[in-house]
């Protein structure tokens, strides 16, 4: 049942994460695939992100191993999809990469990322505490 919801209700972001996962693991960038809930969580050697949830597939950079505290962050923003469906992108997608640009490009306090939208959201929903 959960398939069918993300290849419909979240199509656009569960179809955008199969195909960066099908990239690479074209190149074997891939250190790592297991899974959290009902996501596919997939280790990427050298990923230009900590991480990002899109749809069905949460995709890490492999220095967030174990990192049980990723994993629901992320989880958090997969449950979002589940919410918002098709406008998962625009809702989440958008903001939350427009706000870590921002982070990384102004070097601001790593902890003041995790307060605002829709960062905060991803965290309660995955059950993060910080």
């Amino acid at each position: 049942m959960l398939n069918i919801l993300f290849w419909s209700w979240c199509l656009p972001q569960t179809l955008l994460g199969f195909i960066i996962k099908s990239f690479y693991k074209l190149t074997n960038k891939i250190s790592q695939v297991t899974t959290y809930k009902s996501a596919r969580v997939i280790f990427i050697k050298d990923w230009m992100f900590t991480g990002v949830s899109l749809g069905k597939y949460i995709i890490l950079n492999e220095s967030e191993t174990g990192n049980i505290n990723t994993i629901k962050h992320e989880y958090g923003h997969t449950i979002q999809s589940f919410i918002l469906g098709i406008t998962y992108l625009f809702v989440v997608g958008i903001p939350s990469v427009t706000r870590s640009i921002i982070w990384q490009v102004k070097s601001l306090p790593y902890e003041e990322y995790y307060k605002g939208y829709p960062e905060n959201w991803a965290d309660k929903l995955g059950g993060v505490t910080r």
